[in-house]
């Protein structure tokens, strides 16, 4: 990534998920309850991510392949 502003905006939403599901189930999370928690709006977590499950699927793939 060449702006560091995408990395801290994706890193802002990734760590306000992970944070979320520390405290509830990921079926009761919202994409609002999402960008509350990181301080951005709804249009910039669907400029990269398409859904809740999207972020998910890519924080996944990000840990899978630190053992790769």
């Amino acid at each position: 990534m060449s702006d560091i502003r995408i990395f801290k905006t994706k890193q802002n939403i990734e760590n306000a998920f992970v944070s979320l599901l520390n405290e509830k189930s990921c079926q009761s999370i919202t994409v609002n309850d999402i960008c509350k928690r990181a301080l951005t709006s709804r249009s910039t977590f669907y400029l990269h991510y398409l859904d809740k499950y999207d972020l998910l699927k890519q924080l996944v793939d990000q840990q899978l392949s630190l053992f790769s």
